[in-house]
């Protein structure tokens, strides 16, 4: 197992890995592999986009000076878990829209004492500002048609000036008449009126095709 990035993340051949922070238990079917008393979980880039971005080629790694994350979009936490390994001293608040989907979400956080869950939507920062506070990276993974929109909200809202933003666009959630490219160029555009600096673009294909990694920097 060799360091890849710092803080916490390690790969062995092909395959991503982090550090277990919950031993011995699975989040969704991941191998575990032990080594030399740590044991490590691998990181599926089929189910979870960051390692895809990773895996792509994504050059951009904030995570070592992160203390305070909100993800939106949190689902059933499979990529949720392995930040919630990055940084174990760090507080991860973790927002989905579903109930169904939050149980699962909330089970997770049972087992984490760094990842917090929230149940709300992501269309209304002001009712979950006052807990969250002002963060040192904002994550968006959501499938909506207004998921340009949702970003510029929350990192209004949530972001601390100048903060990383990564955004996993889900080009058909906007709209399936027009090509994948034509999204992620307006997006781009919209991102940039809205006071965004982009900082970098990666196709996330063949692991989630129709999806690009944007990150960005929030505005002073």
């Amino acid at each position: 197992m060799e360091p890849y990035r710092d803080p916490g993340l390690f790969r062995r051949g092909p395959s991503l890995y982090t550090v277990n922070g919950d031993p011995g238990i699975r989040v969704y079917g991941e191998t575990l592999v032990k080594e030399e008393g740590t044991e490590y979980r691998e990181w599926d880039p089929y189910h979870s986009k960051l390692a895809a971005y990773v895996l792509r080629g994504g050059r951009t790694w904030p995570f070592g000076r992160v203390r305070k994350l909100l993800y939106l979009g949190a689902s059933h936490g499979t990529t949720v878990s392995h930040l919630s390994d990055l940084f174990p001293s760090g507080s991860l608040f973790a927002l989905e829209k579903s109930s169904r989907t939050f149980g699962t979400l909330l089970a997770l956080a049972r087992r984490r004492a760094n990842l917090y869950p929230i149940l709300a939507d992501a269309r209304l920062p002001e009712r979950y500002r006052a807990e969250v506070g002002e963060v040192d990276l904002l994550y968006q993974d959501v499938a909506q048609r207004d998921q340009v929109e949702i970003l510029l909200e929350n990192v209004r809202a949530c972001a601390r000036p100048h903060a990383p933003v990564l955004f996993m666009l889900k080009t058909r959630s906007v709209t399936q008449t027009l090509s994948p490219r034509r999204v992620l160029r307006d997006a781009e555009e919209a991102l940039t009126a809205g006071g965004l600096e982009g900082k970098e673009t990666v196709d996330l294909a063949p692991y989630a095709r129709g999806h690009y990694a944007l990150v960005l920097e929030a505005p002073a």
